[in-house]
């Protein structure tokens, strides 16, 4: 295009006050022959946008420096359209909030930045997007029907988005389906799971599409262009979609691999998945001969933060076992429970529902397991006290139940391993190795990604298919393609509720970027087209 470049300066937040605005000026118009550069002294007010715009609309200006502040703020206020070219040189922040006024050094250091964005704006064209020959799909595929994936989806319905949910179960809900109630905001009492209305939303929304007793075969393409294969009950579908939401969600860690802890050997040893389908169905009894309950004893991190087994936290297993001895409260007032912890991990708000626990009455003893036996058809734990320092036997227990943690349902049972390149060190007499978590081949089938890295998505150390949970939320290693609720770490409801509701957004950012040509992921600002190799 033919450029007309305007180069427009602030003097407010001290830079006229430090820096020879006069010289600045000079530099736009007789180094670079600029033929527009005004001075204004709140450039990001009404009154200097509309300076900009009056230019804009009265002189044809279409390349516009503003010498102001940094880039990182008042973006929107300067955004003139994708038909002009804007290029911001930080003259508050990099300049005159670091360097002495008034010196020559900073003056220097002013000019120096306003002669790279001219410089720059000088060079700069505007950009021509990618335009596949195929028209870009902006529906969103959600994998997974629990609480994260029905979120996502309706959420994404919400913004005016299509939603294809594929669910491998045959109804919808995911572990909700086996809840009585939920621990969540305020975490003053257990509330309803909410699950029927919240399938029946999803269900009635004409923008859902749902996919029950079926699983994604093979995915292909890229954002805006993915090409979904899905099977179940017998048929085939496929359908086209912009972006791609997991939201596969956990299995309990196998609690038969826990046998020291009595899990398999009596009963009355039952996992928190267990005690929770049982209270789902009605009425808390021992498995054994279907007795009520009296006396029960809730075993926390059974099996995680040990190396041997599970080596992190899974969070919400303090305020789950919390959440079930009301149940046995609901059921018995009369009723005793014992929680055995390393450490109670309530985090933020839910600190209140362990307040409330402790005023119902429970008995939390500090300590672990060294002995589970049977006596007289009741069950006793030996453990150690740590706060008292000495060994303690708690006897005539009902129940015992083990909060056991979650696993991802990506990370595999068994380490796969494919052919080793060629001269690998660690690969076995039949030519294999090992696959590393980061990747594309040790995830469970999922996605069935025909990408030449790999089938599915890389994961953390511990099968968490992620980029950077903390700077880069619901990222994944595979552009346009996000992770939502307990696949991407362990979470409770309310967590994964906006995480899911996080993810959507994401995935439709995405659609938007890629339907213009944008980059999918700009950072700081950057506005720029990649060059897509297809």
């Amino acid at each position: 295009m033919e450029k007309k470049t305007a180069v427009y300066i602030c003097t407010g937040c001290g830079i006229g006050d430090a820096l020879d605005v006069g010289k600045l000026s000079e530099i736009a118009t007789d180094d670079y022959s600029i033929p527009i550069c005004k001075e204004h002294p709140f450039l990001c007010g009404p009154e200097g946008v509309e300076l900009i715009k009056k230019d804009i609309e009265g002189e044809g200006v279409n390349t516009i420096i503003i010498a102001a502040c940094s880039p990182r703020v008042n973006y929107d206020v300067f955004n003139f359209g994708q038909d002009k070219i804007v290029e911001r040189v930080n003259l508050r922040e990099q300049v005159v909030w670091m360097q002495p006024a008034g010196e020559e050094d900073t003056q220097m250091l002013a000019e120096d930045n306003l002669r790279m964005g001219c410089s720059k704006a000088n060079d700069t064209e505007l950009p021509e997007p990618f335009k596949p020959e195929e028209e870009i799909s902006k529906d969103i595929l959600v994998v997974g029907g629990g609480l994260a994936g029905l979120t996502a989806a309706l959420e994404t319905a919400k913004a005016g988005y299509k939603a294809v949910v594929v669910e491998k179960e045959d109804k919808l809900g995911g572990f909700l389906t086996k809840t009585k109630k939920l621990i969540t905001m305020p975490y003053k009492e257990l509330s309803d799971t909410g699950l029927d209305e919240l399938v029946k939303a999803v269900e009635d929304n004409p923008n859902i599409k749902v996919y029950t007793s079926s699983t994604v075969e093979k995915v292909s393409g890229a954002p805006g262009l993915f090409s979904v294969e899905i099977k179940g009950n017998g048929n085939s579908a496929t359908e086209k979609v912009g972006a791609i939401v997991q939201a596969t969600g956990w299995v309990p860690y196998d609690a038969n691999k826990l046998d020291h802890l009595g899990y398999g050997k009596f009963k009355n040893v039952i996992t928190n998945v267990e005690m929770e389908e049982m209270a789902a169905a009605g009425k808390i009894t021992r498995p054994s001969d279907g007795k009520d309950v009296k006396n029960v004893l809730f075993v926390q991190c059974a099996g995680s933060r040990d190396p041997e087994h599970l080596p992190y936290c899974s969070s919400v297993c303090c305020l789950v076992s919390l959440k079930q001895a009301t149940y046995v409260k609901e059921q018995n007032p009369e009723a005793v429970n014992y929680i055995l912890y390393k450490d109670m991990r309530t985090l933020g708000q839910a600190e209140d529902f362990y307040k409330k626990a402790q005023l119902d009455g429970n008995v939390f003893i500090r300590g672990a397991v060294a002995n589970i036996g049977e006596e007289g058809g009741k069950l006793f734990v030996e453990a150690d006290d740590e706060l008292l320092g000495e060994k303690v036997r708690i006897e005539d227990l009902d129940l015992v139940v083990l909060a056991v943690g979650m696993v991802p349902t990506t990370q595999p049972e068994e380490i796969p391993k494919i052919p080793a390149p060629e001269g690998a060190e660690d690969a076995d007499e039949e030519g294999m190795i090992k696959v590393t978590p980061d990747s594309g081949f040790y995830a469970k089938k999922t996605l069935g990604l025909e990408y030449r890295q790999g089938p599915e998505l890389p994961t953390l150390k511990y099968g968490f298919p992620d980029s950077h949970f903390i700077c880069f939320p619901y990222e994944t290693r595979r552009t346009g393609i996000y992770t939502a609720g307990c696949v991407r770490r362990p979470m409770e409801t309310a967590k994964a509720i906006d995480d899911a509701t996080g993810a959507a957004m994401k995935a439709i950012q995405c659609t938007e970027a890629t339907a213009i040509g944008m980059a999918v992921h700009p950072r700081a600002g950057d506005m720029t087209y990649p060059e897509f190799n297809m």
